[in-house]
């Protein structure tokens, strides 16, 4: 199989398998908006925050699909190891090393508020409120091969001057 088809299945693929995850997430995200348009209870600063998390969260998602579908374009086109790229996968590599952070702290902020003030609240939210690896682990394979891209690009760049 030639390589621009089996790119032109990964895009398919991952344009089904996005479409898919948003059907099967609509009842959870009708919830969610109902939740939070009743106004459930989060009001004020804590509120505020836990808001502007969420955004900055799904911001950051957006972001790492939109590059990866770009990148994955790219490469369709035959444009692998370019300075675009090379920024796409540190962009991504960053947001997803984020991610995990902020999924913390805004998990952690629910525990407390469901919690409320307890004796070593700290231990317990170290115990109780997960910390998604996965994605941090994703984000420094992402600056890796980033990092790769742009060696890459370096020596290619002393190679063409050379010759």
């Amino acid at each position: 199989m030639k390589t621009q088809n089996q790119i032109m299945l990964i895009k398919l693929g991952y344009i089904l398998t996005l479409i898919t995850v948003v059907l099967f997430s609509l009842t959870d995200m009708a919830r969610g908006f109902e939740d939070g348009y009743a106004d459930g209870g989060n009001g004020g600063v804590f509120g505020l925050i836990h808001g502007t998390l969420i955004l900055i969260i799904s911001f950051f998602c957006l972001r790492v699909l939109l590059y990866l579908y770009r990148f994955i374009d790219s490469v369709q086109v035959g444009n692998v190891f370019s300075e675009e790229n090379t920024s796409r996968l540190k962009r991504m590599g960053w947001y997803c090393t984020a991610i995990p952070f902020l999924l913390f702290i805004f998990n952690a902020m629910d525990y407390v508020r469901a919690s409320g003030n307890d004796e070593n609240l700290t231990l317990k939210i170290i115990q109780n409120v997960d910390f998604q690896f996965w994605l941090l682990i994703f984000g420094l394979t992402l600056l890796t091969i980033a990092f790769v891209f742009k060696k890459g690009i370096e020596l290619k760049q002393e190679h063409d001057l050379t010759v």
